[in-house]
């Protein structure tokens, strides 16, 4: 990944230079057309969009003004957050763990924590272009720092979930947003861009039970498996494997206690062959079905390890998986799974 001198201070340590602008500084640039697909970074929530709660340039009394858009969703009547707790101000509300997305693809250029909470920088490349995210408390991406980890990400996918800054003293959750033309000192105002990106569902919304599932890419072929694929080892539990591009859901498995080579397996696909298991031709459940990297993401829930398979049966029945047969595992619980 080349360098690119125009996103300054490394990306993430740039929030400071967001916050520098006065009120006599002149009005910025509208951004021409974007090429590519671009999403609103915060995905639907209950069937509601989000809304920009503050926007671009808004005066702050004592404060710089706003640099970016604040994104939350318009406060219903049936919403259950208080006005004044770190859900809910007068007239929006941002409920916990949603997750924020990217607004199109593009390399992670920065991913660390800051004062304001966990920021993302994605370079937009070949159009000049970068969008920016904080207030995170939580990172569904690596850490990295002038694109040193070579992390892509489409429009749509996870990279963090939404908190407040630690610097807010009423700590209200919410998304800031940025658009860059060149870097931090060429912000503009995306609220006029936004009004034509899609809003894409959210993903925990599918199974969720408990807890919800994030859907999370899992890197190119030959890449090293992110972080958070490598931490499944010895781990219990379940997982989803979803087409990236039609986000139809092709597999569920699950494993007592090797999580991460049982989901590993799905992509070696130069190690593809029938019969996989002992009594499996490569039907329904056989688990030696392979998908290419890059074309699918994936969900994982931790399990107790006695949980784990019926936990999957029932991700079965109600995701109804392109590539499993129901009733298939009921077949193999018995045989010896040689991982």
């Amino acid at each position: 990944m080349r360098a690119l001198p125009w996103i300054l201070g490394g990306g993430v340590a740039a929030y400071a230079l967001t916050r520098s602008r006065t009120a006599s500084s002149p009005a910025r640039p509208v951004a021409p057309a974007l090429s590519g697909r671009w999403v609103w970074p915060v995905p639907r929530w209950n069937d509601r969009s989000p809304v920009i709660s503050d926007g671009f340039d808004s005066p702050r009394p004592g404060l710089p003004r706003h640099g970016g858009v604040d994104l939350m969703f318009a406060r219903a009547a049936t919403d259950p957050f208080k006005v004044g707790t770190p859900n809910g101000s007068k007239g929006c509300v941002m409920p916990d763990g949603l997750s924020a997305v990217a607004a199109s693809d593009g390399v992670i250029w920065s991913a660390s924590k800051t004062p304001q909470g966990f920021a993302v920088v994605i370079d937009h490349t070949p159009i000049r272009v970068a969008t920016f995210y904080t207030h995170l408390e939580e990172l569904f991406v690596a850490p990295t720092m002038s694109a040193k980890s070579g992390e892509r990400v489409r429009a749509g996918q996870p990279i963090g979930v939404i908190g407040a800054s630690p610097l807010d003293g009423e700590h209200l959750k919410h998304l800031h947003f940025e658009l860059w033309l060149g870097g931090p000192s060429n912000r503009i105002d995306p609220s006029p861009l936004m009004r034509g990106w899609e809003v894409v569902s959210d993903s925990n919304a599918l199974v969720a039970r408990n807890a919800g599932f994030t859907y999370r890419a899992i890197g190119e072929s030959g890449d090293a498996y992110p972080e958070w694929v490598r931490a499944l080892k010895g781990k219990a539990g379940v997982y989803v494997i979803r087409d990236l591009e039609s986000r139809e859901i092709v597999y569920v498995g699950s494993s007592a206690g090797r999580l991460y080579d049982t989901l590993t397996r799905h992509f070696q696909t130069w190690r593809r062959w029938k019969g996989f298991w002992r009594g499996q031709y490569g039907e329904g459940h056989d688990p030696g079905l392979t998908y290419p990297r890059n074309a699918v993401e994936v969900a994982v829930r931790i399990t107790s390890p006695s949980r784990s398979l019926d936990e999957e049966l029932r991700l079965i029945r109600k995701l109804q998986p392109r590539d499993n047969v129901i009733g298939q595992t009921d077949r193999i619980v018995d045989e010896e799974v040689p991982f």
